[in-house]
């Protein structure tokens, strides 16, 4: 079958969050679009992991197909870690279709000939670099003189809870720029751009809001007594509005379109940040060097329930960098790294991004766990930098520089380190810290790409602290996200005129990309296509 398409993706967007609201009246486009659709749950369990979502569906391809595993690339000639972005072209330059695309992360609209539309404006994690690209050329210029900057420029990463009044700031202005956003799709897809067969709009606002604000709306949260957990409930259930206004726009701007909006999964806490961005690393670097970089404020390891708190205006990267022995050092020379950036780009005139002209997305990693790096090469392994859980990189020989552990002995410290994860603690609850854990490269670590660890773990509930059974406690350390992409199944509504309703159980994430295809009418690589929707599709229409 083919037929005009709008693929909508809602970005870090939790159906439970919504049905609420829905019941409520208070999103009625979404209620709407789902009576009106063939729905499915979303599992995109399989390879969450990776943290990679949308480079997942802007590319079409699975972690096992593209080899990317992880958003962080490490460097073992230089024992340093890098953030990559967009490494494959969008699925769409493999279509015979015409498509316009707003904002859609890791979206690399220069490698789709065919491709016209905006990207860069105001995603999330947009894995482009910094500034807008698009196709024609003009049309950035166009969209900022017709429509302006992103509203929540400032908040896309906010670090919000220790302050109410901040919070309500940026709920504000990200709610406001989910309606700015509404009006630039009106008039892309509806004006400027109208010979299309697919359209693709990609809505960020409720990742960029659920990350320092799900305290807000999640009960059993250890912070969901503080002043600001209310401010972000209310926050979100405006930006939720202002998402299903959104719905309602498309609907509007193609009537005669099959509608295909979807999240691939919820939000819940964050479980990750603090320990895998700081504590392993910390207890790694304590295990195999005897020293100690990190030691929590004392306030910190006097909170009386265990939850430190950060006092407003204080970011949580200049919290933990005061709690590290040579912090200000460390901060001294990020100011002058960021000085030399700045000048060497006044210097050559680099108004646009040199890595989108090379198509090289990538960015400097600062995090708590790259504060370590210049012990790696002494360590037998070490703390791997992560986004989602917690990784351990073993400093292998032949395979990293200076590679310490000898291929003979790889199992060996893979065991020993996968037991020492089984007997951490965390000291809040005296539940084990460490759930599920994998060593995806253990028949051949010297196959591991640079974005793979030789273990990587899941951490139960929101360790804010560890317990080891010889060092001790590690941490606390207070939370910097209060949620993440931990939450249950994402969900699919596909609405159209040959298209039945209906529940339809389960399907994979990685079914959607394949089933916009088809409904567009095109073709794809066979090796894309990992269906349990399509013949649901095809009994419908």
């Amino acid at each position: 079958m083919k037929s005009r398409t709008v693929m909508v993706g809602l970005d870090g967007f939790t159906m439970e969050f919504a049905e609420r609201l829905m019941d409520a009246g208070r999103m009625p486009n979404l209620a709407k679009l789902r009576d009106e659709s063939a729905r499915w749950l979303v599992d995109d369990s399989q390879f969450r992991n990776a943290n990679l979502t949308y480079e997942q569906i802007s590319s079409g391809l699975r972690p096992d197909e593209s080899r990317r595993w992880s958003a962080v690339e490490f460097d073992p000639e230089r024992y340093a870690a890098v953030q990559a972005g967009a490494a494959n072209p969008p699925f769409t330059a493999a279509l015979d279709t015409k498509t316009v695309v707003f904002d859609a992360p890791y979206f690399d609209i220069a490698r789709d000939a065919d491709a016209q539309g905006v990207v860069g404006w105001g995603a999330h994690d947009p894995g482009l670099g910094e500034g807008l690209q698009s196709r024609p050329a003009s049309l950035a210029d166009e969209v900022l003189s017709r429509f302006g900057e992103y509203a929540a420029k400032d908040f896309i990463y906010g670090f919000l809870w220790p302050d109410p009044d901040l919070t309500l700031k940026a709920g504000r202005l990200l709610r406001d720029g989910v309606d700015q956003r509404t009006r630039i799709v009106r008039w892309l897809f509806g004006e400027r751009i109208t010979d299309w067969d697919l359209a693709i709009s990609v809505v960020a606002a409720a990742h960029s809001a659920t990350e320092p604000m799900w305290h807000g709306i999640d009960e059993t949260h250890p912070l969901h007594s503080h002043p600001s957990a209310s401010v972000a409930r209310q926050c979100l259930e405006e930006i939720y509005e202002a998402i299903d206004r959104h719905i309602g726009a498309i609907r509007e701007i193609a009537p005669d379109a099959t509608i295909v909006c979807f999240t691939m999964h919820g939000m819940g806490a964050n479980n990750s940040d603090v320990p895998a961005m700081l504590l392993l690393p910390e207890l790694m670097y304590r295990l195999e060097t005897g020293k100690t970089l990190f030691e929590p404020r004392p306030e910190w390891t006097s909170a009386a329930d265990g939850v430190p708190i950060i006092p407003p205006g204080v970011p949580w990267d200049r919290a933990i960098l005061g709690a590290m022995r040579g912090g200000q050092v460390m901060r001294m020379r990020d100011r002058i790294q960021r000085d030399v950036n700045k000048m060497r780009r006044k210097l050559t005139g680099n108004t646009t991004n040199k890595a989108a002209e090379k198509r090289d997305y990538q960015f400097p990693l600062k995090m708590a766990a790259t504060r370590y790096a210049r012990a790696w090469p002494r360590m037998r392994a070490f703390g791997f930098p992560t986004f989602h859980d917690g990784r351990i990189r073993i400093n292998l020989q032949g395979r990293e520089k200076h590679g310490i552990v000898s291929a003979g002995e790889y199992e060996t410290v893979l065991s020993e380190y996968v037991a020492m994860l089984k007997t951490l603690k965390d000291p809040r609850t005296g539940e084990a810290a460490i759930g599920a854990i994998h060593t995806p490269v253990l028949g051949d670590p010297f196959s591991a790409s640079a974005n793979q660890a030789d273990i990587v773990a899941s951490f139960n509930g929101t360790p804010l602290a560890l317990d080891h059974p010889g060092i001790g406690t590690v941490g606390p350390a207070p939370f910097r996200r209060t949620g993440a992409h931990t939450g249950g199944h994402g969900a699919l509504f596909i609405s159209g005129d040959a298209i039945a309703r209906g529940d339809f159980g389960e399907c994979s994430g990685y079914d959607i990309v394949p089933t916009v295809c088809t409904l567009a009418g095109s073709e794809i690589p066979m090796n894309r296509v990992n269906s349990i929707v399509l013949p649901y599709l095809s009994q419908a229409a």
